[in-house]
């Protein structure tokens, strides 16, 4: 009776293993397809799950990364081009506050409420390009 026990336990086992094992390789391959798609330099098909993801994590970090500073540049560009003379090195600088922390964060919150709509306005004239179109639905794979 014992035998007959451990054999079906080890057959439960054993599907369950079968089946994370699955699970790990097409989450092995969708890393190497979106570094892939991302073209993620020093990723080969025989790196590890951890090595593609912490590749992919890097490099999307750089690309958030540059794609800010674009969109700070193309709106420091935009303010040049309505008030010559702006000095630029000035607004680098950051906000000009108050003094006093509650006082600020208030100030900064009315000037992120008036900005919103605008922002949005003039980030859709440089979305395309800052932010890169996605592939086609056929080169992103059959589980996209």
């Amino acid at each position: 009776m014992e035998v007959v026990r451990a054999t079906e336990a080890s057959g439960a086992v054993r599907t369950v293993l079968e089946t994370e094992i699955g699970e790990h390789e097409a989450l092995k391959r969708a890393a190497l397809s979106a570094c892939e798609a991302l073209e993620v330099e020093g990723v080969q098909s025989g790196s590890s799950l951890g090595s593609r993801l912490i590749a992919l994590s890097n490099q999307m970090h750089e690309r958030l990364r540059g794609a800010l500073h674009t969109g700070v540049k193309c709106a420091l560009a935009v303010i040049s081009s309505h008030y010559v003379g702006v000095d630029l090195p000035a607004i680098s600088d950051g906000y000009v506050l108050p003094d006093d922390d509650e006082e600020a964060n208030t100030a900064v919150t009315k000037l992120m409420e008036a900005a919103e709509g605008p922002g949005m306005a003039l980030a859709m004239l440089f979305e395309e390009e800052v932010v890169p179109p996605l592939p086609p639905a056929d080169a992103r794979g059959p589980e996209a």
